[in-house]
């Protein structure tokens, strides 16, 4: 649970993280066929729920037609993500990382007492 909730505070920055790899241009141009890919995997899973709504797996939180799609994006999509954080170089990435940190860390000053 720990775990669950850890990977869901951090989610937004790894988020930005990617974003700012993929619109990097030191990254090579063959690493940003990674999220595309997995992206376009995610949509097709998404698109093939909406054709053919299968339960494919049962329902833990009773969200109706909304939880379905949403667990590809989860599997596919967010590791897919992870591999090319991964497979950036780690200079770059480190360096996007701490601005990110930065930017966080400057917005809650207001909220610190």
């Amino acid at each position: 649970m720990l775990k669950l909730l850890r990977f869901i505070y951090h989610l937004p920055n790894f988020l930005k993280l990617a974003w700012r790899l993929f619109w990097d241009p030191r990254v090579p141009v063959y690493l940003k066929f990674i999220p595309l890919i997995f992206g376009a995997i995610s949509v097709i899973f998404f698109a093939l729920y909406y054709i053919m709504p299968v339960d494919f797996w049962p329902d833990f939180l009773p969200l109706g037609r909304l939880d379905d799609p949403t667990v590809p994006i989860l599997i596919i999509f967010i590791p897919g993500l992870y591999i090319f954080a991964k497979a950036c170089p780690r200079e770059i990435v480190l360096e996007h990382a701490e601005r990110i940190d930065e930017e966080r860390r400057s917005r809650k000053i207001f909220f610190r007492f």
